[in-house]
C-alpha cells in the first residue's frame, strides 16, 4: 500500500505489504504484514495450504491455541475441517522465551546458536542461511516500491 497512515516516515514504512514468492519447485508463498494495523494481543497467523491439505492456526486471540486442519482422505463425519490445538507458543518454554512477540521460535533459534558457538560447531541458522531467509522479504519490499513488479530472488551458492 502506501504511506496512509503516517504519512511522514520513511519508505520502509509502508502500511502494509504483501511478497507472493513462487520457488524453485513451484510452491507459492505468501507474507502478508502490516505496520498499522493493531492486533492485541499480538497475533501471528500461519496457513500453509497444498494440495491435499491445508493447516491454519486461529486467526482470533492466538492464546487460544485453536486451528484447523483438512486432509484429503481423512475427513470427518462433519463436512469440511476439523478443529484442533494448534500452539505457537510452546507451553513448556521458559516465561522469557515468551515475551518475544513470534510465539517462542525466536528464542529456540538464539538458543541452538549459542549453543552451536559453544560447541564450536556450525549453527543451524548461519550467516549464509539468514542472508538466504532474509533477500526474499528485502526484494518484496523492493518490488512493492517499485509499484509491485516481480523480482527475481538471485541465488547466492554459498
Amino acid at each position: 500500500s502506501n504511506h496512509h497512515m503516517y504519512p511522514g516516515e520513511s519508505v520502509a514504512f509502508l502500511d502494509m505489504e504483501v511478497g507472493l514468492f513462487h520457488t524453485e519447485k513451484g510452491a507459492v508463498i505468501k507474507i502478508l504484514r502490516s505496520q498499522v494495523a493493531p492486533r492485541y494481543p499480538h497475533m501471528v497467523y500461519y496457513s500453509l495450504y497444498g494440495t491435499k491439505g491445508y493447516v491454519e492456526n486461529g486467526r482470533g486471540d492466538v492464546r487460544l491455541n485453536q486451528g484447523f486442519r483438512w486432509l484429503q482422505g481423512e475427513q470427518t463425519e462433519q463436512e469440511g475441517a476439523e478443529e484442533i490445538e494448534c500452539n505457537i507458543v510452546d507451553p513448556d518454554a521458559p516465561e522469557a522465551a515468551k515475551s518475544g512477540g513470534h510465539g517462542t521460535s525466536e528464542y529456540y533459534m538464539v538458543q541452538d546458536f549459542i549453543a552451536a558457538l559453544d560447541e564450536g560447531r556450525r549453527p543451524p541458522i548461519d550467516v549464509i542461511r539468514a542472508v538466504d531467509f532474509t533477500i526474499p522479504g528485502i526484494l518484496a519490499h523492493e518490488a512493492a516500491m517499485k509499484g509491485g513488479v516481480w523480482l527475481e530472488v538471485p541465488e547466492y551458492g554459498w
